[in-house]
Parts: structure tokens; sequence; C-alpha cells
């Protein structure tokens, strides 16, 4: 576009946009942690534990309550910080998509995209959301267990392997604590069965909702300015690899100009870049948008030079293998993983008691936290603790 003039959701601006909430799901996965396993100690540790003590526990129950409280909150919540930011991309489009047709000195029309259209995008993500904390539950074994039912579960197993002689009580609720941190709360998609953990799902949804509204305004623009042109965004670490289609390979295309007709001045968007495609341009993990361009009146945001050289210096080679831009960024996603995993050991040890295996856990935490540093940095690769944070870091 106009120099120094840019679209506001670029790749880097995007990645950050859903952080907030991811944040807040996998603080209410600690919370739920931590009442369960929490509720699973038993206080006396000299004496063997008996049936009686579980039948103790059982009557006790958990406190439902809490439970209920601390998902409805993280509902109440996440459902005003996803209006607000849904807002935002709704605003900072239209404003920019303004400009961009008072640059190519076009009458403006009086709605670009219209509040319907957004509306129906909007509550489509709002129910995405409602539906995590609905289908969201325990994986243990094979089997979704509602937060409480895996309380009850657990005592049903210890109480079955005491009377049997197989294993002492704590050796019992060592195995479900263990399975209940492993799993976390995961979200299942009942039409195909696939599960995500929580965080991975809240951002997704995020993501999904901020893009069809982007797509959207792009689209419309592009009809009003009578544009079959776009200028694709570009980033370091770009997906390198070659695959089965032709535009596996996301760094061979990106940052260029592109159309939607064929045998056009400009390369066809969908033969090059794949629109449309699952692993094409705003495909699955592609964090490359179109943006409209106008001939004439736009200019490109990167040079060619700039296109070849964008990873100089990026990828590492650590722990004796040696890693590319895109690789690199990969590691650092998988660390982050693994981090955010341990942390719920760390939690789920401390609540039930199991002191040893909560210093093991804790020590593994703090070597993971120091890998991840050193790899960001020798990657050269910004750190993104925000991505493994919660609120309740303990």
């Amino acid at each position: 576009m106009a120099p120094g003039m840019k679209y506001p959701f670029r790749p880097e601006i995007l990645d950050a946009l859903p952080e907030e909430l991811a944040e807040l799901f996998r603080s209410l996965e600690i919370t739920l942690l931590d009442e369960i396993c929490s509720r699973l100690k038993i206080a006396d540790e000299l004496n063997e534990v008996t049936v009686q003590d579980i039948k103790a526990l059982r009557a006790h129950g958990i406190d439902l309550k809490s439970i209920e409280e601390a998902i409805s909150k993280t509902a109440e919540i996440s459902k005003q910080k996803l209006n607000s930011l849904l807002n935002d991309v709704v605003e900072r489009n239209q404003k920019y998509y303004t400009e961009v047709i008072d640059l190519a000195h076009v009458t403006q029309p009086e709605t670009l995209v219209d509040a319907a259209t957004v509306d129906a995008i909007k509550r489509q993500t709002h129910d995405t959301f409602r539906n995590l904390t609905a289908s969201m539950g325990f994986l243990v074994g094979n089997t979704m267990l509602k937060p409480a039912r895996a309380y009850q579960c657990a005592l049903d197993n210890a109480e079955m392997q005491i009377q049997s002689g197989a294993i002492s009580y704590n050796q019992a609720i060592a195995n479900v604590v263990r399975q209940l941190a492993d799993s976390g709360i995961k979200v299942v998609d009942y039409e195909s069965g696939h599960r995500d953990q929580i965080d991975v799902a809240a951002r997704r949804a995020v993501m999904t909702g901020v893009n069809q509204i982007c797509a959207k305004y792009t689209e419309q623009s592009a009809e009003y300015l009578e544009t079959p042109y776009f200028e694709v965004s570009a980033h370091a670490g770009a997906r390198d690899i070659p695959g089965k289609s032709p535009w596996s390979s996301h760094k061979a295309w990106q940052g260029l100009v592109y159309s939607t007709r064929s045998n056009d001045i400009y390369p066809s968007i969908y033969d090059v870049c794949g629109l449309g495609a699952v692993d094409g341009l705003e495909g699955a993990n592609c964090r490359h948008r179109r943006n409209v361009w106008v001939e004439g009146v736009s200019e490109r945001t990167y040079t060619d030079e700039q296109l070849e050289h964008i990873d100089d210096g990026l990828g590492c080679t650590f722990d004796e293998k040696t890693y590319t831009a895109y690789e690199a960024t990969q590691m650092q996603r998988r660390v982050e993983r693994q981090i955010i995993k341990q942390k719920r050991f760390v939690t789920a040890y401390k609540a039930s008691g199991q002191m040893n295996e909560y210093h093991a856990a804790k020590a593994k935490l703090t070597r993971l936290n120091s890998k991840y540093k050193a790899f960001s940095e020798a990657a050269k690769l910004p750190l993104q603790w925000e991505r493994t944070k919660v609120l309740y870091d303990r």
C-alpha cells in the first residue's frame, strides 16, 4: 500500500491475539487440577489407608460449587474478552480499508461489510467458546470424564485396587494423579472425535473468528475496488518443506502479488499459493494473509531481496542438531507445550501431597525453562513466555 501504511494484522500481530484467552483456559485447567488432586490427599500418611478412609472421602465428595464457579467465571471473562477482541478486529479493518479506498480515489461505500455478516461470525465464535466448557474433561484411559467424575473415578480405582491387594492407596492415587496431569483439560469434537488441549482449542477458536472477519473485509474491499489482485503477507520462519501439493512450501510464495484470474499480469493465487486448500494460503496453521492490491496505488511491503534474506541469521545448531528457521519455530512450539504440561504435573503432585514427585517435577520444569531460553536465543527467536503462562503460576 502507500509508504508507511501497513495492514494492521501482520503475522506477528495475529500470533499474539489469542494468547490472553488461551492463558485464561490454561489457568482454569490448573485450578481444576488443584481442586481435584488436593481432595485425593489423605491427611494421615503414617497409617495404611483403608477402604473406610476412601468411603469417607467419597462421602465428603468434591466441592462441585467451586468447580462450577471456576468454569462459570472463566466462561464469563472469556465472553467479555472475546467480544472486545472481535470488535477491535472489525474497527481496525474498517479503518484500514477506508484509507485504502481513499488512496484509490474511489467514493466510500455506505457499508463495506454489513453488520449482519459480522454479527454472524461473532455469534459462531461465541458459540464455539461456549462449547469449550460444555465438552471439556480429563482423558482417563480412553474415556473423557467431566472434572467431578474424574474425582469419583480416581476413588473407584483406588478402592478396587486396595480391595484386591494389588497396590496401596498412595500408589493408586499416584497413578491417577499422573493420568490427570498428563491429560490436562481436553476438548472433544464429537463429530470427528478429535481431541485438543483446551488452550489449543481456545486459540484456534479465536483465530478462526479473526481470520473470517479479516477475510470478509479483504474480499469485500477487493470487490468494491474491482481489483483481482492481492499481496500475500510474509514472515520469517515460514514453512519451507516441500510436500505433495505445489504450494506446500509457503516460503516460496510469500510476500508477492497474485491474481484471482488466470493468465494475468500476476500469477494465480490459486495455482501458486493454494488459496482454499487445507495446506495452502490461509489454510490449516497458515499464518499468511491476503491484502488488497490496487495496481498503480499499492507498494510492496517486501522487496524481492528482502524476501530472499528474510531468514538470514535464523535457525541454529543446538544439542548437536541443526535447525532451519522453520524447524526452529516448530521446536520452540514443542518446548512450550512441554513446559505447559510440566506445570500441570507440578500442580497435581503438590496438591495431592506427593512431595518427592513434586520436587522432581519442579526441577524438570526449571530445566525446560532453561532449555527454552537457551534454544530461542541460539535460534535468534523472540522469547514468547506468554504462550506458557498461567494466571496461577506456582
